[in-house]
């Protein structure tokens, strides 16, 4: 037993090297800083392997993929590197087979449909307006490495179903955080599970039982990805303003409603909030103000970028067109303290700033299992 856990740790230890020195080749090596335009935001270059010419379209410059191209930053080498992942998968599936697998999917009584993510959410804050902790489940960071010793997902999500989760984040990237496409149908598997075991226990019979809808988090670039996600379980998925030009944050969103899926927009500056004032009304039912820093992926350990957004006129303006889109927080909750407080300190800060819960991956992963359901009653002020 002790060399398989031996074993194991090397291999953890091995995956988290990879990672970690995946991120950092992704940047610039510190001499320059990545190219920014005039508004501030990161100009990611998008690789065009099927075309020998390039262009500009805003802040996105497409351009021929070449073996010698170094990204200018950790979002631009995330992008390039799922896009790669991308092309090897329609090679094995093509979009057109894929899409009929989708189609057919949706008429099939017998295959799981979209469940609506957003309801419960908004019902766990209740007629006091609870701050509400949606739990994320991740392997891993792509700085600071793994999260937990052993990532058992079926264990971690029966836990927070137990713990009375209203909703879980479950993120399936498998470039910079260890996911995979099918964490999202194992963590649906495993709470509806959880939550007819719940209904035993508690005398009933299990019969309309509801489970945690499932988030997929994930860096989205294309509808092909969106139509895998959407035959691997999940009921809603994440959008990452920062990586989308306007046009395509449009196009996604319409794909993703066509196909029952909802969508949670997640920004890091003001520039991004306002791109978001180009969306029809119902198309994000949740918007995510992250303290994620693009350009090397890491987080602003001091969570002033999220109570920056929380009190930006961006979201002022965003609120008077959206109102009823709750506004939540992703990025060292649980972790960042306030005012020489503790973590719930910083959690009254966000909720005084605005916000309406967050999603909490780091914070949760530090929280021993038999604490999980006070933690999440703690933060939820």
């Amino acid at each position: 037993l002790k060399a398989e856990e031996e074993s194991a740790e090397q291999q953890l230890s091995a995956e988290d090297e990879k990672r970690t020195l995946m991120s950092k080749n992704f940047g610039s090596d510190g001499a320059v800083t990545a190219p920014r335009a005039e508004n501030g935001e990161l100009v990611v270059r998008r690789r065009e392997i099927h075309s020998g010419r390039a262009m500009s379209v805003s802040t996105v410059e497409w351009s021929v993929a070449e073996k010698t191209a170094k990204p200018t930053s950790a979002l631009e080498g995330y992008m390039w590197e799922k896009e790669t992942q991308v092309d090897r998968l329609r090679e094995r599936i093509s979009l057109a087979l894929l899409l009929s697998q989708t189609k057919m999917a949706m008429v099939d009584p017998a295959k799981p449909k979209p469940r609506d993510w957003i309801g419960p959410v908004k019902q766990a804050a209740g007629d006091d307006g609870n701050f509400v902790i949606i739990p994320e489940c991740k392997r891993m960071e792509p700085v600071s490495g793994s999260l937990r010793k052993r990532y058992d997902l079926p264990k971690i999500v029966k836990e927070l179903t137990a713990a009375g989760a209203p909703a879980i984040s479950v993120n399936s990237d498998g470039v910079l955080f260890g996911g995979t496409m099918e964490d999202i149908t194992i963590a649906r598997d495993a709470s509806n599970a959880a939550a007819v075991a719940e209904s035993f226990n508690a005398g009933d019979d299990g019969d309309g039982v509801v489970a945690p809808p499932v988030l997929a988090s994930d860096l989205l670039l294309y509808p092909y990805q969106l139509y895998k996600l959407r035959l691997a379980g999940a009921d809603a998925v994440t959008l990452v303003v920062g990586a989308l030009e306007s046009k395509d944050m449009l196009y996604l969103t319409k794909i993703a409603s066509t196909i029952q899926l909802q969508v949670v927009a997640s920004v890091t500056s003001e520039v991004q909030i306002e791109m978001l004032s180009k969306l029809g009304a119902g198309s994000i039912v949740a918007l995510v103000v992250s303290n994620r820093e693009l350009e090397s992926f890491d987080f602003d350990n001091s969570g002033e970028q999220a109570l920056s957004l929380l009190r930006s006129e961006a979201l002022a303006s965003f609120r008077e067109k959206h109102g009823d889109v709750p506004v939540l927080v992703e990025g060292r909750v649980g972790i960042v303290e306030a005012d020489g407080g503790d973590s719930v300190a910083y959690i009254q800060a966000l909720k005084d700033a605005g916000a309406f819960g967050a999603i909490v991956g780091g914070g949760m992963a530090m929280v021993n299992e038999e604490d999980v359901a006070e933690s999440i009653v703690n933060w939820s002020l």
